[in-house]
């Protein structure tokens, strides 16, 4: 999940595209005029990085993972080594924000069936290691780790082509921002090696092996992530603008809560008023806002419910939202 504050976008993007984002199509006003659409890859060298990072972050007993087939003696010592490489660096790092991370998740972002990563743009121990360890993933785990993949593009596919312009078009009215024009590039793994889950910059890293991303929350979890791309770019900037004119200092997370309230709300309302599907929101169901943001409950009550209502407009929200917003935490 993108935290980083875009500080400089022009509030002119939100004026236009009020005005030109949405149009009438087949006779239903307010649907988007470029459908948001993902590339999926379930790719080879990504899972096995991701796998290992997984393995090293969460210090899991190799002899106790669900294998196809159990690694051989020389082969589990192959994959300690692996992922002993990668506690000694890699799981110290955050997939996200850290440059080293970054670049090597760009670097494997090559063809899925690539097996082997010489020539690749990152760092050559590590083109060692997964060199070393690929076959033993191949041969022990990677048939159920892509078939977890596959299942869950297959889901989330179908629930998107039913549910998924209206859930884009209604996200793209609260947020006041389009979804970008090209397709998302979307790397599903079984586990990202994070204790949230998904992660997205401009490509998103979704897990195919969390039970809370399953089902009707894969297609929240989606947009979720798609929306950390560009959607939220008007919301953050205008509240940076009201906290700067309230003399409001430091970071907030007031943007992270409204973008996840306004998803899990708009899917559950499309769910309920297409299909009659009773649906419980991601944050809600797994008790976040009572973990994470205990402190904006009353203002997602008072300011943000209102707005998705109608009662308020954009600008009007968020300024309230920032002057009922808490003190930062020290």
């Amino acid at each position: 999940m993108r935290l980083v504050l875009k500080l400089f976008l022009s509030l002119s993007l939100a004026c236009s595209f009020l005005t030109t984002a949405h149009s009438a199509e087949n006779g239903k006003p307010g649907l988007p005029m470029q459908r948001a659409s993902f590339e999926y890859h379930s790719a080879f060298l990504m899972n096995l990085h991701h796998f290992l990072l997984d393995v090293a972050v969460r210090k899991k007993s190799l002899q106790e993972l669900p294998w196809d087939n159990k690694p051989g003696e020389a082969e589990f010592a192959i994959l300690k080594e692996a992922v002993d490489f990668y506690k000694a660096d890699y799981a110290k790092r955050d997939p996200l924000f850290d440059a080293t991370m970054q670049g090597i998740k760009r670097g494997l972002s090559v063809d899925d069936q690539r097996r082997d990563a010489s020539g690749l743009a990152i760092p050559a121990p590590l083109i060692a290691v997964l060199n070393r360890v690929a076959p033993v993933y191949a041969r022990c785990i990677w048939a159920s780790q892509n078939k977890s993949n596959q299942d869950w593009i297959r889901q989330t596919k179908q629930l998107d082509a039913s549910y998924g312009k209206e859930i884009q078009a209604r996200i793209e009215k609260y947020m006041v921002h389009a979804f970008p024009a090209k397709p998302i590039r979307s790397d599903i793994v079984v586990m990202t090696g994070t204790r949230q889950g998904a992660y997205t910059d401009e490509q998103i890293i979704m897990p195919s092996g969390r039970p809370d991303y399953q089902g009707l929350a894969a297609l929240e979890m989606l947009y979720h992530e798609a929306s950390h791309t560009t959607v939220t770019d008007t919301l953050v900037a205008t509240i940076n603008d009201r906290m700067k004119a309230a003399h409001r200092e430091g970071e907030s997370d007031l943007w992270h809560v409204l973008q996840f309230y306004t998803v899990g709300k708009v899917t559950q309302d499309v769910l309920k008023q297409s299909a009659n599907l009773d649906y419980q929101p991601y944050a809600l169901k797994n008790g976040l806002y009572q973990k994470a943001w205990p402190e904006y409950l009353d203002l997602i009550d008072q300011v943000w419910e209102p707005y998705l209502e109608g009662q308020l407009n954009f600008k009007d929200a968020i300024t309230q939202a920032v002057d009922q917003m808490p003190a930062e935490k020290k």
